[in-house]
């Protein structure tokens, strides 16, 4: 049992180690000439985000960009909440709404099918985007080649249990992310941060082949791209971030935690498989050996090298992700998080591989 719990430490620190190590943030001076060269059609889909989407159609509309080469595009998917009267009385965008079929797949759909211009940039209506945000992305299409970029997400405020958890979360998936792009392994990809060019959106056919799917108009259509061998890149820019609010509560939470997982059979490849499967029984074997040391003392050293090496190495790796998102203040809460990831991951595991019904938008998806 001691020596499971040395090598399953190993593996886990190797793991981590080599996240971080294969997305590693670039220090190069930034090129200026690329600031402005590329034309964005910003298409957002909203539900009932009446309290959320002037602030994030205002943070659209004050990007540092020539305002001839962007536009912005909000369609609504049949609010009850008064969104679309809010997006109609905003100047300075096209406000849409939605009336053949339903879901935030189809709002894109018809916003990308009304853009005018060659890229196509989204993200969600509960966040909001530093000013600098489109020159980001306008750079990476230049300097890169891409067909599609998707860029970090921030999780603020965190300020509680539920949203430093959150918060911590996010950052590292970010860097699990980037790191498997960069090294082509697999293409994660998060709604609230992509863009794309309409040329490739069209030869990939667009949301058709994972239609049936509620949500995934990010994973799915990068995996797809993927398959499609489109050149997919990570923007790893700091100008880049998007803000996104955390979930309201636990129930909350652990709905939005189903949903992702009910996906991940269908997307997934095996070196993103292998390392969930890692973190997945990291966790299952520590709670497993907490539970037998009540019975069996010895056991509680093998969960004491394994929970001492994951808080090391976790600390050290949310230290760095947290730190580069200008978000250390969510470590506050690093103990607490740890607990509750050690059910939320075996929550997931759960749906990942039996996966039922959620509630997303007030609409009930199987």
């Amino acid at each position: 049992m001691i020596v499971f719990s040395i090598l399953l430490s190993i593996v886990y620190a190797g793991m981590i180690t080599g996240i971080f190590l294969a997305s590693v943030e670039p220090s190069g001076r930034k090129s200026k000439s690329a600031l402005g060269s590329k034309r964005f059609s910003i298409v957002v889909s909203a539900r009932n985000e009446a309290h959320n989407i002037a602030a994030c159609v205002q943070s659209l509309l004050n990007q540092q960009y020539p305002t001839h080469q962007f536009e912005v595009i909000v369609v609504d998917d049949h609010s009850t909440d008064g969104t679309f009267e809010i997006i109609s009385s905003i100047a300075g965008i096209r406000a849409l709404s939605l009336t053949e079929g339903q879901g935030k797949k189809a709002a894109l759909a018809l916003g990308i099918s009304e853009a005018k211009f060659e890229i196509i940039a989204t993200t969600d209506a509960d966040c909001v985007v530093g000013p600098l945000w489109l020159s980001s992305l306008s750079r990476q299409f230049q300097n890169s080649g891409a067909d599609l970029l998707t860029g970090p997400v921030k999780i603020s405020p965190c300020d509680s249990t539920v949203s430093a958890f959150e918060a911590m979360d996010a950052a590292i998936m970010m860097k699990v992310t980037a790191a498997g792009i960069r090294q082509r392994l697999y293409f994660l990809a998060n709604g609230a941060n992509l863009a794309f060019t309409k040329k490739a959106y069209e030869e990939i056919g667009g949301y058709k082949s994972h239609i049936h799917h509620a949500s995934g108009d990010d994973v799915f259509f990068y995996a797809e791209a993927a398959r499609q061998k489109k050149r997919i890149e990570y923007v790893a820019d700091q100008e880049a971030i998007v803000t996104t609010r955390p979930q309201p509560g636990w129930r909350q939470l652990r709905e939005q935690r189903k949903r992702w997982a009910t996906k991940t059979r269908a997307y997934a490849g095996r070196a993103i498989w292998m390392v969930q499967a890692t973190v997945a029984i990291t966790h299952a074997a520590l709670l497993l050996m907490l539970f037998v040391a009540l019975f069996l003392p010895k056991a509680g050293m093998g969960a004491l090298i394994i929970l001492s090496t994951k808080w090391m190495v976790d600390f050290i790796a949310l230290w760095k992700a947290t730190g580069w998102q200008n978000n250390r203040p969510a470590l506050r809460f690093f103990i607490q998080g740890q607990i509750i990831y050690l059910y939320i991951i075996l929550y997931s595991a759960w749906y990942a591989l039996f996966p039922g019904e959620y509630k997303w938008k007030e609409r009930g998806v199987r």
